[in-house]
């Protein structure tokens, strides 16, 4: 073969080559993307309640079903499912297919976790208060279809609240006693919604429609207060122990982190930020007590720096308003950050979007003192909640202003970056943009709360209070709560933390008032791993930033920095280093 033939057959059997690469890679393509949709339809049609926020409502007048049937149905599909996913040669996949590819897989791994090991539905009854809670609310609160029609899936949902409820007292064997007292709560906010809280609602809905509600709304309350004293005999038997245990809770941990984190590298990483934070909160302490009390304080031991820092906190609380004040107070910072963020050219915000602070609805207290209820991906132009709970009308003056004074003026202004702006509120529309509905649907805790608790020092760093050494003293007291949250939440859960020594480590060592260290003990019992994403998040985006700067040099730009990272939605921080360093 003379050369020019030899040459024509190599440039020939690689055209051939690269042909059956790229016809194999589309094939594994097409066969990925059409387990992906098969997945998500049946994930809809397993949790309706879920798709009526994602903004699928094919099954709005549906919940879950949560018989024995059901959930061994349940596990042997997913098996099946993991293992042809698991077939695929994921090599051929694009990068964004790739990364798609690796939070399904997690995702199923996750429910299968919870379904064979946890099994929360067989000793956690704010599973069924929630999900009921949230079927009605988001029926009657979120305006994605006519009046009459969500009336109807409404009636529907009513109309299965009994068996809905007949399965949970079948599924719940002993329980442990904070859940129980929380969830008899919660039931009584979810009978006050269906007792008052829906004639609004129907005052736009024809009559013969409405006298049907209200029929079914008697009847599921009726198995509402059945419900009630199911749990209040619950509470007379042997309880089972809150704590998940090391093995539970370190499996429990690798599904929310899901960053390549042991507990226990989580739980050296935590104490050593606390050191480091609480001598940076000394220096800044030091010039403000010289200042305010006209003395050197003493500083020869860390007890006597924790207890400089504290008075100089205390002073700063003292600026706080009454308790019936609180949501006004948090209303009034989101014009004065919104302003904030467009001056500094910090990100572009969507005025399309809109946010309404509004007290927290009675079926969601009892864990947060705020939260973002913000639509699903699916969803355009819905309301955004920014839900704050009021002071509880049963709390003695006492533990009233021990609250007011840990969410004082400044502390109030951190709550409103973290959950509003930029927080939480901007960056899930920022994420909803992104195509992948796999991305949406199981999006990472920790990429969402790592962006909420970053935002509040690069507010402050920008110039948020006018360089005043208030506004950073305090935020890095938050700081120190999101690393006392790592803490406890592996402490109690995987060791034996008693009330005493987290309180202590709450209250002395990081500040907290007693209202807010009671507030987070009871939290850290009823939830589980979900605490440690603020630190474990701040930890690996602070690293990100920081190597993403360097790549940039000069060139570096905040604000592309902040809208790179939040286009890709909320996917785990190990891939957004792939995407924006490699």
């Amino acid at each position: 073969m003379d050369k020019p033939s030899l040459k024509y057959a190599v440039i020939g059997g690689l055209g051939l080559s690269f042909f059956v690469f790229m016809v194999l890679s589309l094939a594994v393509t097409h066969e990925f993307k059409d387990l992906k949709d098969s997945f998500l339809k049946s994930y809809y049609k397993t949790y309706p309640v879920n798709a009526t926020w994602i903004g699928v409502h094919e099954y709005d007048g549906s919940l879950t079903d949560y018989s024995r049937k059901a959930l061994d149905s349940r596990a042997s599909y997913l098996k099946n499912i993991s293992e042809q996913i698991e077939s695929l040669d994921f090599s051929r996949l694009n990068q964004n297919d790739h990364i798609d590819y690796e939070i399904l897989l997690d995702a199923i791994r996750s429910e299968q976790f919870e379904l064979l090991e946890l099994k929360e539905a067989t000793w956690n009854p704010l599973v069924y208060m929630g999900e009921l809670g949230f079927a009605f609310e988001s029926l009657i609160g979120f305006e994605f279809a006519s009046a009459s029609e969500r009336a109807n899936t409404f009636l529907s949902r009513l109309n299965e609240t009994p068996n809905f409820l007949f399965q949970a007292e079948a599924l719940l064997d002993s329980c442990p006693q904070i859940h129980l007292n929380t969830a008899i709560r919660q039931c009584d906010g979810v009978m006050q919604m269906l007792d008052s809280g829906i004639d609004l609602f129907l005052e736009d809905i024809e009559s013969d429609l409405a006298v049907k509600i209200k029929s079914a709304s008697k009847i599921a309350l009726a198995s509402l207060t059945q419900f009630k004293a199911f749990l209040e005999n619950k509470l007379k038997e042997p309880h089972k122990d809150f704590r998940l245990g090391s093995d539970l809770y370190e499996h429990k941990l690798s599904h929310i982190l899901r960053e390549n984190l042991s507990a226990k590298t989580v739980l050296e990483k935590a104490e050593e930020f606390l050191k480091i934070t609480q001598d940076d909160m000394a220096d800044l302490a030091f010039p403000l007590y010289t200042e305010w009390f006209g003395e050197e304080p003493k500083i020869d031991s860390h007890g006597d720096k924790q207890k400089m820092v504290r008075r100089v906190l205390d002073r700063i609380s003292e600026d706080h308003v009454g308790r019936e004040e609180v949501m006004e107070d948090a209303l009034g910072t989101i014009s004065e950050l919104t302003q904030f963020i467009q001056d500094k050219n910090l990100l572009t915000l969507d005025p399309n979007k809109p946010l309404e602070v509004r007290p927290m609805p009675e079926f969601q207290r009892g864990v947060s003192v705020a939260n973002l209820q913000a639509p699903g991906p699916l969803e355009s132009n819905l309301q955004t909640y920014y839900n704050v709970s009021p002071v509880p009308e049963d709390w003695d003056n006492e533990r009233v202003e021990s609250f007011l004074r840990e969410y004082n003026h400044i502390s109030v202004t951190i709550l409103s970056i973290h959950e509003a702006l930029p927080g939480h509120y901007v960056q899930l529309y920022y994420a909803n943009r992104h195509p992948s509905l796999i991305r949406a649907v199981f999006s990472s805790g920790v990429m969402i709360e790592c962006w909420a608790h970053y935002t509040e020092a690069m507010m402050i760093e920008e110039g948020l209070g006018g360089g005043d050494p208030r506004y950073d003293l305090v935020q890095k007291k938050w700081r120190l709560r999101g690393i006392a949250n790592a803490i406890i939440d592996q402490k109690i859960h995987a060791g034996n933390m008693t009330r005493e020594e987290a309180m202590n480590l709450m209250v002395a060592e990081t500040f907290q008032e007693e209202a807010e260290a009671s507030a987070k003990w009871v939290r850290a019992q009823l939830t589980s791993a979900q605490l440690s994403t603020y630190f474990v998040g701040s930890m690996l985006i602070e690293e990100l930033r920081k190597d993403y700067q360097q790549k940039h040099g000069d060139d570096f730009s905040l604000k592309t920095f902040h809208e790179t990272l939040l286009s890709q939605g909320s996917i785990p921080v190990r891939y957004l280093r792939q995407i924006l360093l490699d």
